[in-house]
């Protein structure tokens, strides 16, 4: 027996269970139906992964890795901005023609 649902769609993979018939193959099931039998569990979750991406564009819900993408934009952003302040304050404290502390 096995089975794998997503937390967020209606959408599962299932081997042996109440759901799908007994021979023995994965079964990717999409709003109840079954859209794919096979006895490859690789091919079953390529499909999956497939059967959730079209359930998240048709939901309207943000891609993942573009949250990711923005975030870590942002965190590049203040990274080189907090650098740039860094090497001004380092610039101001190098005194005068004869050093910091005078001739």
């Amino acid at each position: 027996m096995f089975e794998k649902h997503s937390p967020r769609y209606p959408l599962s993979i299932e081997q042996g269970t109440e759901n799908t018939p007994d021979d023995d193959q994965f079964h990717v099931i999409v709003e109840g139906e079954i859209v794919l039998s096979t006895r490859v569990l690789d091919l079953a979750k390529i499909i999956y992964e497939e059967q959730r991406e079209e359930l998240r564009i048709k939901a309207g819900h943000p891609d993942p890795r573009e949250i990711l993408r923005s975030e870590n934009a942002g965190r590049d952003v203040r990274s080189l901005r907090s650098e740039g302040i860094a090497g001004q304050s380092r610039r101001k404290n190098r005194g005068g023609p004869g050093g910091r502390g005078g001739v």
